[in-house]
């Protein structure tokens, strides 16, 4: 998938898992879904590490064992300032949220996993602790980064984020 790609699956992941919260956690969410679906590319491309520590594109940073640590990586701060912080215009971070925006990361994150997964390509979900590779299509179906599934998965982001700001603006003028 291509990185718009990536970042648009990431946000539509980050507002669906935060639907019925208020705005303000709702916007939160489509960030950190943002930042879910294109950490791992950011990731192992932008790495500065060399060596045989380098990562490498689709390596160990599209795993579901790394998922896992970076979803805990932002988690576990995220819990930890929950209710001890004071955000500006006298709102505090409750568990509740630090918990939606969390797994508004994971499912970015996951996005992007899945997203590769559908290329020729493949993604190594058990990294470092085995070589086998996945794809969630038959071959047949499989496609190029840039090839059609970009642009399935590219509208129906688009389409999920489009009903559910549909959906946010029918409650509002319900409300009134």
């Amino acid at each position: 998938m291509k990185r718009t790609t990536h970042l648009m699956m990431g946000a539509a992941a980050g507002l669906l898992v935060a639907a019925p919260s208020p705005l303000p956690v709702e916007i939160g969410a489509v960030w950190l879904g943002v930042a879910g679906g294109g950490f791992p590319d950011w990731l192992d491309l932008r790495s500065e590490l060399r060596g045989p520590l380098r990562l490498r594109h689709r390596g160990i940073s599209h795993s579901l064992l790394f998922a896992l640590f970076a979803t805990a990586l932002v988690g576990l701060p995220l819990r930890a300032v929950a209710d001890a912080v004071d955000l500006p215009g006298g709102m505090a971070l409750s568990p509740e949220t630090a918990l939606v925006w969390t797994l508004a990361f994971a499912a970015g994150l996951l996005t992007h996993l899945a997203g590769d997964a559908c290329t020729h390509a493949g993604i190594r979900p058990l990294l470092p602790v085995s070589r086998w590779k996945m794809w969630l299509l038959p071959k047949l179906l499989r496609s190029r980064s840039d090839g059609y599934l970009n642009a399935v998965a590219m509208l129906v982001s688009v389409g999920a984020i489009g009903l559910s700001l549909l959906w946010r603006i029918g409650n509002q003028i319900g409300a009134l």
